[in-house]
């Protein structure tokens, strides 16, 4: 089963289906290999960073950067590469690297049971701390790696995010012609 083409995107408005590339504490850049069907290290971080979310990205979404949409994926728990579960849209943080814009949408999963998380809509009400750190950690991650950088190019609200979500999902069928 392809997992890019198998899932569809979209639960409803707010809730999208996503896949866990990378579990939370992790320095295993891992990514799923759509022609292959199969996760593969792509490289260990160079840094001593180790990514503060889960992270992986959402099936039926193709980005400008010739991949799926990235996602940020922030729990309390962490979830083992393969993972598929539904999530809420709260937000997307936008980035800039060397190869160009690389979105990231920010979810909280359906299934969360901290009440703190449970209660975030939108970025504005996702505590400081967790937006500063999912920016440091972006900012930072490729810093030993040459020829690479990271630039944040800031927050966009739940409402934002979810019209990048529709875009991704529109570029994947006219990228894949389904």
């Amino acid at each position: 089963m392809n997992l890019l083409h198998s899932i569809k995107a979209l639960e409803n408005d707010t809730i999208v289906n996503v896949v866990v590339e990378i579990p939370k504490g992790s320095n295993e850049k891992t990514e799923y290999k759509v022609d292959q069907e199969k996760f593969v290290v792509d490289r260990v971080l160079s840094s001593n960073l180790t990514f503060p979310f889960n992270y992986g990205f959402v099936p039926e979404t193709w980005s400008n950067d010739n991949d799926p949409l990235d996602v940020a994926i922030i729990s309390s728990e962490t979830f083992p590469t393969g993972t598929a579960l539904q999530a809420r849209i709260v937000g997307l943080l936008e980035t800039i690297d060397q190869s160009g814009i690389d979105s990231k949408l920010i979810t909280i999963p359906v299934s969360e049971k901290d009440p703190a998380l449970v209660a975030i809509q939108d970025t504005d009400t996702l505590d400081k701390e967790t937006l500063s750190n999912i920016e440091y950690f972006y900012k930072n991650y490729k810093i030993n790696e040459p020829g690479k950088w990271v630039d944040i190019n800031g927050y966009l609200s739940a409402e934002e995010a979810k019209s990048k979500v529709k875009d991704s999902i529109k570029r994947y069928h006219q990228h894949f012609q389904k």
